[in-house]
């Protein structure tokens, strides 16, 4: 297995894996934007040139297995620490494609993204896991930490 920075001219495939993991959950078509591939290009380009976004490939025998995308966390809050204290990255999409699941992949992509989020300064990184991802999350030294929602609509 090679695990390998993607470039630009392959972002049709990380979009198209963030989207197989919305599919994974069940969410129906019609449930989709018109425009959710393009939504995904745009988030990855920008994010680029925003906030340090990486993704990585994870290619076997001339496949691509997976993917993952890192990036600078967007704030929903005033920052006032400093960068040196507190810095956080978010892992977003980490992907395996399903004849190449339970080898390692998803664990040894996330270790590449905290890698990276290690190499641009980032103290902490931040990870939303699905019940499968967890335990791949865990072993990489991840915690779980209180978030608390509330649904205002159903649906």
């Amino acid at each position: 297995m090679d695990i390998r920075m993607a470039t630009p001219d392959e972002d049709e495939i990380l979009a198209g894996h963030y989207l197989k993991i919305w599919d994974s959950y069940g969410t129906p078509p019609e449930h989709y934007r018109p425009d959710a591939a393009a939504r995904v290009l745009f988030f990855l380009r920008s994010g680029r040139a925003e906030r340090r976004l990486a993704s990585f490939l994870a290619v076997i025998d001339g496949e691509i297995a997976g993917s993952v995308s890192c990036q600078l966390h967007q704030s929903p809050f005033p920052e006032v620490i400093r960068e040196e204290q507190r810095l956080l990255g978010y892992i977003w999409s980490v992907y395996v494609e399903d004849a190449f699941r339970r080898r390692g992949i998803a664990l040894a992509l996330t270790k590449a993204a905290v890698g990276y989020l290690k190499s641009i300064g980032c103290t902490t990184a931040v990870i939303h896991a699905s019940d499968a991802g967890e335990p791949v999350y865990r072993s990489v030294g991840f915690e779980i930490a209180k978030e608390m929602r509330l649904k205002l609509l159903e649906g």
